[in-house]
């Protein structure tokens, strides 16, 4: 069952949509990206929201929320950065990030390019309950060997999780006052207050209205063909369910008539075996009448 459906004029920041419009601008992604990762940034270029990724028909593409590269002086791309709202469906993110890590990195190099042009990769979701289960509103991972944690395995991609409704746990006040913002909706600082002044303005707008209706019958017309591909995979199921169950029912009916033949046959070799032991007498008791008669001189 979906979930219910949020007027349009009422889509808090923590609806897909509305984050990917507002954290669309530069001017907000930027100081979120350096309160939350505390690093300095140069330059963004313009992000890039519901990017979609296709590399094949035949495989699974990706859509972002928000995808942006930081820049350097002459242009050249520094760090990427994807920032996912993610507010139910939690079950498989981790697994999500190792996939969007890929797909980010087979978009990342051209082809003949070398790895080492591979630049820092940030994968970020915001989710309002703790998924690990480990009490902490930050979680920041990183590739480090098994035996010796201090030694790092250098692939620059870092994936960090953010439980906003953890806030009050956070030391860091930049970054609290961003994931308070995404629990209560009540703005707290000159960003917040900017995002929300930003996202009242796309409450009302009527272009981003039709964006919106647009957006959410694609997300629908998704969700029908995935649920018609799952239907369609569980009719196949449940045919080859059955064609297995026909083919074990007469598998077991000619092991059946297999017992039959061999009880049959069976039966058969137990009568010869009496037929030929009868034989076998009466050949004895004909030998004995033979040697009777030859000692009394009769043959």
């Amino acid at each position: 069952m979906s979930a219910k459906r949020i007027p349009f004029e009422q889509l808090p920041i923590t609806n897909r949509f509305m984050f990917a419009m507002v954290f669309g601008h530069k001017e907000i992604a930027k100081p979120f990206l350096e309160a939350v990762l505390g690093i300095r940034i140069h330059e963004l270029k313009d992000p890039e929201p519901e990017k979609t990724i296709d590399v094949s028909p035949f495989y699974k593409g990706i859509r972002y929320d928000v995808f942006v590269k930081e820049t350097g002086p002459d242009g050249e791309v520094l760090r990427s950065f994807d920032i996912e709202m993610q507010m139910e469906d939690n079950v498989d993110i981790p697994k999500r990030t190792r996939y969007y890590q890929a797909m980010c990195d087979s978009e990342a190099l051209n082809k003949g390019e070398v790895y080492y042009k591979l630049n820092d990769l940030y994968i970020m979701f915001l989710c309002p309950e703790d998924i690990f289960g480990q009490g902490k509103a930050v979680y920041r991972f990183k590739n480090l060997e098994v035996d010796n944690p201090k030694i790092e395995l250098g692939d620059l991609c870092y994936k960090n999780f953010y439980i906003f409704n953890k806030y009050r746990d956070v030391a860091e006040k930049s970054i609290r006052e961003y994931l308070e913002y995404f629990a209560t909706r009540n703005p707290s600082s000159p960003e917040t207050k900017k995002i929300d002044r930003m996202v009242k303005w796309y409450q009302t707008d009527n272009e981003t209205r039709k964006r919106y209706m647009t957006w959410q019958q694609e997300i629908d017309i998704a969700v029908d063909h995935e649920r018609q591909r799952a239907n369609d995979a569980e009719k196949r199921f449940y045919e080859a369910k059955d064609r297995a169950n026909k083919a074990e029912a007469r598998a077991d009916e000619a092991e059946a008539r297999a017992n039959e033949a061999k009880g049959r046959a069976d039966e058969a070799e137990a009568r010869a075996d009496e037929v030929e032991r009868l034989a076998n007498a009466e050949k004895a008791r004909a030998d004995k009448y033979e040697k009777m008669l030859r000692e009394l001189g009769k043959l």
